[in-house]
Parts: structure tokens; sequence; C-alpha cells
């Protein structure tokens, strides 16, 4: 669905939200049940720990410059299907948190230089296409999903 606004070249060159400095391991992402059974499958070395009532990767304490690279992340991008991959990666650069207000919302990673071409207004559109509505469906059967918010996103949707 991305493919629509976000080029697999683009992302290809920049893997960017695959890996994680101590600043942004909250970032890491959330895997439903069924995520982490395909995901024990396919990388049986991957450690996985609960997160609430779903679960993550476990990622060692990171000390100043250290970074984490998702254990699915292979020389040729992503090792897992998009069935398998996590919903938190399906929808980068979008991310679902909370607002000052405990509100849900959609907000747009700064980081992501694919994005930076894109107004707020054209990214709305590209949401009310249908993946707002599905990442507020996911996020009501998955609130383990939805981030506090932080600095360096800005809130698109609603």
């Amino acid at each position: 669905m991305l493919k629509k606004i976000l080029s697999p070249e683009t992302c290809a060159e920049c893997r960017l939200c695959c890996v994680f400095d101590r600043t942004d391991i909250w970032e890491v992402p959330v895997l439903t049940e069924e995520n982490t059974e395909s995901v024990r499958k396919i990388l049986p070395d991957a450690e996985i720990t609960e997160k609430g009532s779903e679960y993550t990767f476990s990622v060692p304490e990171l000390n100043g410059e250290e970074l984490y690279s998702c254990p699915a992340l292979s020389c040729s991008g992503c090792s897992l299907s998009r069935e398998e991959m996590p919903f938190d990666c399906r929808i980068w650069p979008f991310r679902m948190m909370r607002d000052g207000n405990g509100k849900c919302v959609i907000a747009v990673s700064e980081l992501c230089r694919g994005m930076a071409e894109y107004s707020d207004e054209q990214l709305r559109d590209f949401l009310n296409d249908g993946l707002g509505e599905m990442c507020f469906r996911f996020a009501d059967e998955h609130p383990e999903h939805v981030k506090p918010f932080a600095e360096g996103y800005r809130i698109i949707y609603p």
C-alpha cells in the first residue's frame, strides 16, 4: 500500500527504520502473536520478549553510539514477507501514537527522506484512502502498537 508514495528503492537506500540507537529503541517493532510465530520459524536465533500482551525483539542495553539492527534486516532488505512483517514496519514512516490528550493519532517521521516531498494534506489524502481506518482498527485490537508521542514526528491524521 505504501508503494503508492514510497518506492522500494528509496527504502532500500536508507534502512533507517530498521536500525536503532539508544534514543529510539522504543521504536523497535511490536509483534502480534501471529508475527511472533512466523518470526520464530524464519529467524530462530532472534530473541523475543513479551511487551504487555504482545511481543518485541529483545534489545541489549546500548551505550554511546552503539546500534541495534532488527534481526529481520538482511543485505537485501527485510527477510520477512509482507504478511509476516510487523504492522509497525508495514506502515512506516507512519506511526500510531497517543497525542497529549491520550487520543490515538497517526504521525509521520521527519527522518524518512521519502516523505519530505509530500505535504501534510497529501499524506492525509493518502491515509483517507483506507490506510488510516485500517491503522485505527488495528490499534483498537492491538493497543501495544500505539506509541507515546515523540519529537521528530508530526501528527497527520485525523
